[in-house]
């Protein structure tokens, strides 16, 4: 059985590292990746960092925005992109 793929099945994922900047409550950027539509998942994190955040958006340019707005307008310091490829199997060969 083939199944055809079309441009609404792809979607551009990123796992996004978030620093905030130091003037900003953490309360601030929950309330910002509650009212973006690309936000798929979000944790708080106790590292260099203070929270990782999951995107997934249907073309780059929407996905590159979403990450810019989170320097922009969730009040991260440093939002580092990294672009997720694809899904590793785990289960034994």
């Amino acid at each position: 059985m083939h199944t055809e793929v079309t441009t609404e099945d792809v979607r551009h994922e990123a796992v996004v590292c978030i620093r905030l900047k130091t003037t900003v409550a953490g309360s601030h950027l929950l309330d910002h990746l509650r009212a973006q539509p690309f936000v798929v998942s979000a944790w708080w994190i106790a590292a260099d960092i203070d929270a990782v955040v999951l995107l997934s958006a249907p073309t780059m340019r929407e996905l590159h925005r979403a990450v810019d707005d989170l320097s922009l307008l969730g009040g991260a310091e440093d939002a580092e992109a990294h672009m997720v490829l694809r899904k590793m199997s785990l289960a034994t060969p």
